[in-house]
């Protein structure tokens, strides 16, 4: 009797007025539904959508709502597709990478260009975090952890790398004893000997003069070259990566 009564009422009010009401007699939509206590609801307060373990695929319309079970989410139907209904809340200052390639939903683009190209209420939330005159640059750039020697915010580090040599290895050279080397002796001259009478003979000159050293007298050796001689190249220290695009929120 209650079940027939309430589509009577339902048929009726439909009828008369176009707006149904539940749990009212002044329905203030096409359907006005509430509760009996609602200081006080009890388990029976509020609406039981439909609920599904798999989304239609034929006969769908535009602003049809279900409840997915399978991922406990209330889903519409947008006229093409189901989408999910929930808020994702994000905070100013956080960030994400992304493959799109300008700003979105909040999300602004690290490309380190003025504040004062934001909107009003973005401006405001890079000034909350310190941005100064320009937003960060994420380009050809790694995240890091912050620290005290890497403050937030700061950037660091270099693109390319070189080397001091107290930086290579400590390698000693060596050739055997024998090696091709010279000798220094000094310089060769004349020598003159002086006789009574003031009478002068050369002895030897410079032509035919031997001067010797012994075996660890001032010399040099020659050796090949420590890298074999190779053509030199840049150091290349960048890890394989994938390229993204760098996003902070700021809000709309």
């Amino acid at each position: 009797m209650k079940q027939t009564l309430l589509l009577i009422s339902f048929f009726a009010a439909s009828v008369s007025f176009a707006q149904v009401g539940v749990g009212t007699t002044d329905p203030q939509a096409d359907l006005d539904v509430r509760t009996t206590n609602p200081s006080a609801p009890d388990a029976a307060a509020g609406i039981a959508i439909p609920q599904v373990d798999a989304l239609p695929t034929t006969g769908n319309r535009a602003g049809q709502l279900v409840y997915f079970t399978t991922v406990n989410r209330y889903y519409y139907y947008d006229g093409v597709k189901w989408l999910a209904i929930y808020q994702q809340v994000h905070d100013f200052g956080d960030m994400k990478y992304s493959l799109k390639t300008a700003d979105h939903q909040g999300w602004v683009l690290l490309n380190g260009r003025a504040v004062s190209t934001l909107t009003p209420s973005q401006q405001a939330a890079a000034t909350l975090l310190g941005f100064g005159e320009s937003i960060p640059n994420l380009s050809d750039k790694t995240l890091v952890g912050s620290s005290v020697s890497k403050p937030l915010g700061g950037y660091g580090g270099n693109s390319t790398v070189t080397i001091s040599q107290n930086q290579l290895p400590d390698v000693t050279l060596t050739t055997s004893t024998n090696g091709a080397h010279t000798h220094g002796a000094g310089t060769v001259g004349n020598y003159n000997l002086n006789l009574t009478g003031g009478i002068t003979f050369q002895l030897l000159n410079g032509s035919t003069n031997t001067a010797q050293t012994t075996s660890s007298g001032s010399h040099s050796h020659t050796t090949s070259s420590i890298n074999g001689g190779v053509l030199q190249e840049s150091l290349n220290i960048q890890n394989p990566y994938m390229a993204a695009n760098g996003f902070v929120y700021l809000g709309e």
